[in-house]
């Protein structure tokens, strides 16, 4: 019988697709792992991240608060940083979890700050390896790029940077198989205590350079592999940025020919992965524990990888950035087997976790908790989600989403904004923000973004800014789908 407390496994991945697993739809890239793992538990098909760049990705993820509340604007390794990272003086999951009862280890990728490291932030054991902090570097694992195998992008100045090619070391010297070992050690080693735990084991894969080791690599034929839906987009009626990302990687000369050499190692290295996430699922069997054990797999954002022919996030919030998988499973008690349509984001996550441990989160969070959507009941909630993009290649840059089932409206102060029917335009490639036919339409969006900013202590506090939109509609009483015209 399932305790009050259930231990919970929390595997991260970096910049990985949504479409690129086969529990959401991909017909190519081999995931049955995670593929079980969706059929066995709770796929939230609605799933967003609130920012695509990593930095303020994951702080959300720790806090539950969107990024203008933790102000972690921008990744903490570059030039435009406003700060060295997340404050510790803000409440997160880890050091709720551990004031709680809960014993929490942390393995991979950090990115949260500079130099304060997971253990300032209530993990009790950091293994390192990665961008973030200094640890303790067991972590040794290997890259060795095959000779010949590197796909590059050219530029301007002649220096080429790998994208993608082949790794040949043996599959257990590389990075995803030594933090998969660290993470399975962890799981054994607390399996044998008392008290309740949390491991999060975090990969920094499969962002760029997509470096499979073999079998991997020779899995996909890039013959094989079809271009996206929207990878001719012309960007006509767009705002300027969208074809400056082209130009800024180099990228406006490479036909599908070239893209589907490097989505082919890109799926490779996410067929890595699942295979990681079986030996941590497995792990969790033979220790005993599945019976009060909850799994929880998702990722900090996506990644273009030639959609509308770019590289990378930033810059745009299209779905392929900013829809996410999100899988859950675990015992009856907290996962009722499912695929909830509601529009939730990664740091809802927070206060589900302080949720299932019993306690309280704390007032004034963005968050809201899943643990009734993973439970199989219907709570009320927003048929919308707000997300924003602060800046990142190009330094500080302003933009905000609010997304319904079947609209997305794009507000950028700084060029033009964007309008995308999802029903008859699911690719994003034609910008209806002009359509005459459709000006209720952006009225009523416009009034959704700024009842979301209102929620959300946003940014538009200036009257004559907020004199250009309608009267807000907070997320509570937005007046569903039906009310907008076809």
């Amino acid at each position: 019988m399932a305790v009050a407390q259930p231990n919970i496994v929390f595997f991260m991945t970096d910049q990985l697709r949504r479409d690129a697993l086969g529990c959401y739809g991909n017909l190519l890239c081999q995931t049955p792992n995670l593929d079980r793992l969706a059929a066995d538990g709770v796929r939230f098909d609605q799933a967003y991240t609130v920012s695509p760049v990593c930095s303020p990705a994951r702080a959300s993820l720790l806090t539950g608060l969107y990024p203008h509340n933790h102000r972690v604007m921008v990744n903490t390794h570059i030039a435009p940083a406003l700060g060295p990272g997340l404050s510790p003086e803000l409440p997160t999951f880890g050091t709720l979890l551990r004031n709680a009862g809960y014993e929490l280890d942390y393995v991979g990728k950090w990115h949260v700050h500079q130099s304060l490291t997971p253990q300032d932030f209530g993990f009790a054991r950091a293994e390192a390896g990665s961008l973030g902090f200094e640890g303790t570097q067991r972590l040794q694992g290997k890259t060795e790029i095959v000779p010949g195998s590197e796909i590059n992008v050219d530029f301007a100045n002649g220096r080429p940077q790998v994208i993608a090619g082949v790794n040949g070391a043996a599959e257990e010297e590389t990075w995803l198989a030594q933090r998969t070992r660290v993470g399975i050690e962890m799981i054994r080693d607390r399996a044998t205590r008392a008290r309740p735990f949390m491991v999060r084991i975090d990969m920094p894969e499969p962002h760029f350079a997509c470096l499979p080791v073999e079998p991997y690599a020779s899995m996909y034929n890039p013959a094989d592999i079809p271009p996206w839906d929207n990878f001719g987009d012309t960007f006509e009626g767009k705002p300027p940025g969208h074809r400056r990302k082209l130009l800024e990687w180099n990228l406006q000369d490479k036909d599908w020919g070239w893209w589907s050499q490097v989505v082919a190692r890109y799926y490779a290295v996410i067929s890595q992965i699942d295979r990681c996430v079986g030996d941590v699922l497995a792990a969790i069997d033979d220790a005993g524990i599945a019976d009060n054990t909850i799994f929880v797999f998702c990722t900090d954002h996506g990644d273009a990888m030639g959609s509308h022919g770019h590289f990378e996030k930033a810059g745009t919030m299209y779905d392929e950035v900013f829809r996410i998988p999100l899988l859950i499973k675990g015992p009856e008690a907290w996962v009722t087997p499912g695929a909830p349509q509601a529009f939730v984001r990664s740091l809802d996550l927070m206060p589900t976790f302080i949720e299932w441990a019993g306690a309280e989160p704390p007032e004034g969070i963005d968050g809201m908790t899943l643990a009734g959507l993973t439970r199989g009941e219907s709570p009320e909630w927003p048929d919308s989600v707000y997300c924003e993009h602060h800046g990142e290649v190009w330094g500080y840059q302003s933009q905000r989403m609010v997304r319904t089932e079947r609209w997305k409206y794009v507000y950028d102060p700084h060029a033009i904004d964007e309008l995308y029917d999802l029903a008859s335009d699911p690719a994003e490639l034609v910008n209806r923000i002009d359509d005459a036919s459709l000006a209720s339409v952006v009225e009523e969006m416009k009034a959704r973004l700024l009842g979301w900013n209102d929620a959300t202590n946003d940014m538009l506090q200036w009257r004559w800014v907020r004199w250009n939109f309608p009267e807000p509609v907070a997320p509570e009483d937005a007046p569903g789908q039906s009310q907008l015209p076809a």
